[in-house]
């Protein structure tokens, strides 16, 4: 688990470079890691060890990046697959959702069933208007009595 929590954290960070490349005014604003499984259910999860410390945000353009080793195994017999979405959603101080990082939208397919556990990301790009916000990540199934899990995740936020 070590290795993969290592392996991940690289990854968040060759994402932040990456990105910080393209844009050389990129600042990381918020960061967290975290590792052990997180068992997926069909209502949205917010994903432990997801949320982000409180940030201040100037206004503009802010980019999220989401990694996690993920599986989900197929879904009911009528079904024959079987989606983990994920959203990665802004929250106010009040703790009110008040934005949704485009792609993540409803349905957005993180990873799907009928393959091995791997590591997957998704990037994000919202527009804030100055204030303080915290980010997060929440999961769910795209189909009823579903199972799987998370593992060794990640969750950068750059402005």
């Amino acid at each position: 688990m070590n290795i993969k929590m290592n392996w991940l954290k690289s990854l968040a960070v060759a994402a932040v470079v990456a990105m910080a490349s393209a844009n050389a005014s990129a600042v990381v604003v918020a960061a967290v890691t975290a590792s052990g499984h997180v068992w997926l259910v069909d209502a949205p999860l917010t994903i432990p060890g997801m949320t982000t410390p409180a940030f201040t945000h100037p206004g503009g353009q802010v980019v999220a990046t989401y990694s996690a080793e993920c599986y989900a195994a197929e879904g009911p017999p009528a079904s024959n697959s079987n989606l983990v979405d994920v959203d990665i959603v802004v929250l106010d101080t009040t703790l009110t959702q008040v934005a949704a990082f485009s792609p993540s939208q409803e349905h957005s397919a993180f990873c799907s069933s009928g393959g091995a556990p791997g590591t997957f990301s998704m990037t994000g790009v919202a527009n804030l208007p100055r204030g303080t916000y915290r980010v997060l990540v929440r999961g769910r199934f795209s189909e009823e009595r579903a199972s799987g899990w998370m593992g060794a995740r990640s969750l950068v936020v750059l402005r």
